[in-house]
């Protein structure tokens, strides 16, 4: 098994799809640093700005009486001209350097959006205003810096800062990264059956030493990840690991950006062994490389498309490989919220992947390597 494993990574590593793999990976994160170092000092300023134009909009959509100083106003529309306020505070806080005044400002803002969501006619504004979730997330971060006395950081480009944004970004299309590398693992050895079946050692072995090849060019990506940011620490230094960032699991909570890296490197690994392990199925079911992607790529999209399976199947693993979106909550604004946490999305995906080494040890045999 392992002389099969060194003798696929040997032939692997020189094949054209990984060096491009490998330079995809570079060019990612070298253009998220580029794309970082532009908006660094302004992305608070920004956010703050069009947070200031949304409820500009949804103010728009109430009556010119509203306005007037006799006028009969909602307690809606009174509700967002205290949330524009608060907005332009935070974002003055951040020109004149106020960090105090912006956690204020921020809690207070996230207590009137909370109030507004019970008002009436809140739905002709909704698509303006950040959703509940989103709120909550707001609520729960600043009561936290609040709490614990800490103060807004605008760094978003040393080192720690920077990997928190790679791995949020990365979360959203790492399965789709590793569909693609992966999707045509073994065409190759239906295109030369005879070599396969020459070799003294049954076909699940060799499908095993295969994924294992496969899983090591993945963690080869990964290490890449991080040497390619090391440079980050020399000019712009490590940053802060314990600084918090909000997330959902089950509830709404505060961990440290260490944290947050660290279960999307879990997850990060756990999603890649079940896509390598399913294009190898599709492999054998399909034998063809594109199809075996576009059934890949059509079960990812499948709780996107059809939200309502989400709720129906909770247990389906495909709802768990968007994990930036998991731990952002996104499934609470379902038509049918469910409150999907990591520990249930870990056990799903790593149930599927025994039950695909199963299947695998079971059902292939070198009988399944036809010629196409």
């Amino acid at each position: 098994m392992w002389k099969l494993f060194k003798n696929d990574f040997l032939i692997e590593r020189t094949n054209k799809k990984n060096i491009i793999a490998c330079i995809a990976v570079a060019l990612f994160v070298f253009g998220l640093f580029f794309y970082v170092k532009v908006e660094n000092s302004q992305k608070l300023i920004d956010e703050k700005a069009s947070e200031y134009q949304s409820v500009a909009s949804a103010l728009t959509k109430f009556q010119t009486a509203d306005a007037m100083d006799n006028g009969n106003g909602s307690d809606l529309y009174y509700n967002l001209l205290k949330q524009q306020r608060y907005v332009v505070n935070q974002s003055m806080s951040l020109k004149i350097g106020r960090p105090e005044l912006y956690l204020e400002s921020g809690i207070k803002l996230a207590e009137l959006r909370a109030s507004a969501f019970d008002l009436e006619g809140y739905e002709k504004v909704a698509a303006n205003l950040p959703t509940q979730t989103e709120n909550r997330l707001d609520t729960v971060l600043y009561q936290f810096m609040d709490k614990t006395s800490l103060t807004v950081s605008l760094d978003t480009l040393s080192f720690f800062p920077f990997l928190l944004n790679l791995f949020m970004m990365l979360g959203s299309f790492w399965f789709i990264f590793i569909s693609i590398f992966s999707c045509g693992i073994l065409i190759g050895e239906f295109r030369h059956t005879s070599l396969i079946k020459g070799y003294p050692v049954s076909f699940d072995k060799y499908v095993l030493a295969k994924s294992t090849s496969a899983m090591f060019f993945v963690f080869i990506f990964i290490v890449e990840i991080f040497i390619c940011s090391l440079p980050i620490i020399y000019f712009y230094g490590i940053g802060n690991p314990s600084y918090p960032t909000a997330i959902f699991d089950g509830s709404f909570k505060v961990i440290t950006t260490l944290q947050y890296i660290g279960i999307t490197l879990v997850y990060m690994i756990f999603a890649a062994i079940f896509a390598i392990l399913l294009s190898l199925i599709l492999n054998v079911l399909l034998k063809n490389m594109y199809l075996t992607l576009f059934v890949q790529l059509l079960l990812f999209i499948a709780p996107s498309l059809f939200p309502a399976l989400v709720s129906l199947v909770p247990f389906n693993p495909f709802n768990y490989m968007n994990f930036t979106s998991l731990l952002n909550g996104q499934s609470l604004e379902l038509a049918k919220p469910i409150g999907l946490e990591l520990i249930h999305g870990l056990i799903c995906i790593g149930i599927s992947i025994v039950l695909m080494l199963i299947a695998v040890k079971l059902f292939f045999t070198t009988g399944k390597l036809k010629k196409v």
